[in-house]
């Protein structure tokens, strides 16, 4: 019995070092052992229990594979003394107990480090609050809020129910593929929303008593944080990152240019890392010491996430559904964009115009209204022609790039490079664009002259707020296009119901004739009867 147990204390001596950090010596022989049981057979019972104490002692915790229950329930008796009676059996199992407590605590339960995002919004989660962190972190949130709302205010017109955010009639291929590359940018980079679900995914966990250092949860870690204040960090965080992209994703839309597309994305960017921004200025002793402090010593707390609230599965599921929501919600919206714009939605659907005759005279007859041509397009633009049968025609010369007034050729063929006026060179998707830029005409020399007077604008006036005034009502006409219907009990006339009820009788001086002679001076006014809506 002895020597077996003797035998057993010198088994997988090598894997007992290396768990004690003791010397590396050569493993025992059978010679060896048989040498061991000799001389503890000479030796006193005193000695041999010391022997076999100071054995225990040295070799540490045995591995489970050595002994059994029945093996801890051994008892060694050395002699017939009874204090020289050893019981290992309480020895070996505390060396075994803490021998596994570790493997039993790392595989039993499951733990993740956590650190709190290094901005602003962390110090809600555990900040005092009537304390500095708090204050800066909700002050920073509101700044960011009020850019936000500041630039939606701009952007936004209600009134204009066809196009209120003000989207680009159309824009080129670069500024297409641009869209498309900011967009997916923004979305990836956007932190904050991120930030908010993960820490939504991972819960708040409130601890257990007598949790090690090393298993301390965030309320544990963080003695202030509360489940209330946990949610509102979330809460501020993933709104302001949100209302961000939806800013960032409008402003985008908005860009004529592949630079003002960048400029905008990049001003937006900045505006969603505030929180970060002012964080760092905390840690650099900028903003105070107390906000300094706590800006230095959290991000060296860790805390641990359990496998109570940490579930892979969802978390995968929570990480795919905010990709997927985002990427189909803004590139839903873009393509939305892209199709109106195709389509010349956005486009005015009736232009009002008027050009100087001082020059050409054949000018002044063209005044009046002018409609959107839906089938013919010319540089990829729409057109647009009055209401008579070969008639003039507003319209795009992509070879000059501009836009011109040009009439119907023989055949009905348009072409609106042969033009009797043009606009000064220009990419835009809009005639209305070219109103404030100079126009030219094509003298009877072919020289070409400016244009003294022209005036191009949008008439729709179901799109306007009281476009017709106030003795006119906006009326559709059609399925396309509007019109203002005049008061004709109070004498309107005009587009707009702009002038009041003329004289029955107009004396005017005598018109010459040609060959001799002079018109009547004397002019009535026709009941009933008026053109462009004047009488």
């Amino acid at each position: 019995m002895q020597e077996r147990n003797i035998l057993n204390m010198n088994i997988d001596t090598e894997n007992q070092r290396q768990l004690l950090l003791l010397p590396d010596d050569p493993p025992p022989t059978a010679t060896a052992a048989e040498d061991l049981t000799s001389n503890f057979a000479l030796s006193t019972p005193q000695d041999r229990a010391a022997e076999d104490d100071a054995s225990v002692l040295e070799e540490g915790p045995l591995p489970a594979s050595i002994g059994d229950d029945d093996y801890y329930d051994e008892k060694i008796s050395f002699g017939d003394d009874d204090e020289d009676d050893i019981d290992i059996r309480n020895v070996i199992k505390r060396l075994h107990s803490e021998d596994t407590t570790t493997t039993q605590s790392t595989s039993d339960r499951d733990y993740s480090k956590r650190n709190l995002p290094d901005d602003t919004f962390s110090f809600l989660i555990y900040s005092d609050v009537r304390s500095q962190c708090f204050l800066c972190g909700i002050l920073v949130f509101l700044f960011q809020m009020s850019i936000y709302v500041v630039l939606a205010n701009d952007i936004i017109n209600v009134d204009n129910k066809k196009n209120p955010v003000g989207f680009p009639f159309n824009v080129s291929i670069p500024v297409r593929i641009s869209e498309v590359l900011a967009i997916l940018i923004s979305i990836i980079t956007q932190h904050d929303v991120r930030k908010a679900i993960c820490l939504y995914r991972d819960g708040f966990d409130k601890g257990k008593e007598g949790t090690s250092t090393m298993d301390k949860s965030i309320a544990q870690v963080f003695p202030g944080a509360t489940l209330w204040k946990w949610t509102l960090s979330i809460v501020l965080r993933a709104s302001q990152g949100f209302l961000g992209l939806v800013i960032t994703f409008l402003l985008i839309m908005r860009s004529n240019s592949v630079l003002d597309l960048l400029l905008n994305f990049s001003a937006i960017e900045f505006v969603s890392t505030l929180d970060d921004v002012v964080f760092g200025l905390a840690q650099d002793g900028l903003l105070g010491d107390v906000l300094k402090k706590e800006a230095k010593d959290m991000p060296e707390k860790s805390y641990r996430v359990s496998k109570e609230y940490l579930n892979t599965v969802y978390a995968m599921k929570v990480s795919l559904l905010y990709f997927v929501v985002l990427f189909l919600s803004f590139f839903g919206s873009w393509v939305y964009i892209y199709w109106q714009q195709r389509s010349g939605a956005y486009l005015c659907q009736q232009i009002f115009s008027q050009f100087g005759d001082e020059i050409l005279p054949m000018l002044g007859t063209f005044t009046g209204l002018f409609y959107k041509h839906e089938e013919t397009k010319f540089g990829g633009r729409s057109s647009y022609t009055d209401d008579q049968p070969g008639g003039p025609l507003l319209a795009y010369c992509k070879n000059e790039t501009r836009w011109t007034l040009s009439l119907t050729e023989v055949g009905g063929v348009w072409d609106p490079c042969n033009w009797l006026a043009a606009s000064s060179e220009s990419e835009s998707y809009s005639i209305l664009s070219t109103t404030s830029s100079p126009w030219v005409i094509k003298t009877p020399t072919n020289r070409a002259a400016p244009l003294t007077h022209h005036f191009l604008m949008c008439y729709e006036c179901t799109q306007v707020a009281n476009f017709c005034g106030d003795y006119g009502s906006c009326v559709p006409a059609g399925k396309k296009y509007d019109q203002c219907i005049c008061n004709k009990e109070k004498g309107r006339y005009g587009l707009r119901c702009e002038y009041s009820e003329p004289c029955p009788v107009v004396e005017a001086e005598g018109f010459s004739k040609e060959g001799g002679g002079q018109f009547t001076s004397t002019y009535y006014r026709l009941e009933g009867a008026d053109t462009y809506y004047r009488p």
